[in-house]
């Protein structure tokens, strides 16, 4: 999880910051377009899928033939940014991670009052 506050301008409509969002993830991270996803509503932004091979846990211990399967999710969040990633075995007959970022609600809150 990472979050980057004061990304998008404050007078940018949720639409202009998540086409900004897609524009940062093309040009910057190199993101295949056709490989983003729109997050449905209540959600701004996007999410990005790959299957790999590379192991990223303890050295010796990834069983033979097993991948993992990344899901990447790019939020807007008020002039917020958050970004939440799952790892999780390719072939996981229990899909907590998908479980667990369908089940977070990300929302903007304004300043308290004075």
């Amino acid at each position: 999880m990472n979050w980057e506050a004061d990304v998008f301008a404050p007078e940018a409509s949720p639409e202009d910051k998540r086409e900004q969002l897609r524009m940062t993830l093309l040009q910057r991270y190199g993101v295949v377009e056709n490989e983003l996803t729109q997050l449905p509503a209540p959600w701004y932004g996007w999410e990005w899928r790959m299957a790999g091979t590379e192991w990223l846990g303890p050295p010796g211990e990834m069983p033979d033939g097993l991948g993992e399967l990344l899901r990447d999710r790019w939020l807007v969040a008020g002039t917020s940014l958050v970004f939440l990633q799952v790892v999780s075995p390719e072939s996981d007959p229990f899909p907590e991670g998908e479980a667990f970022l369908d089940s977070l609600r990300v929302t903007a809150t304004e300043p308290a009052a004075r």
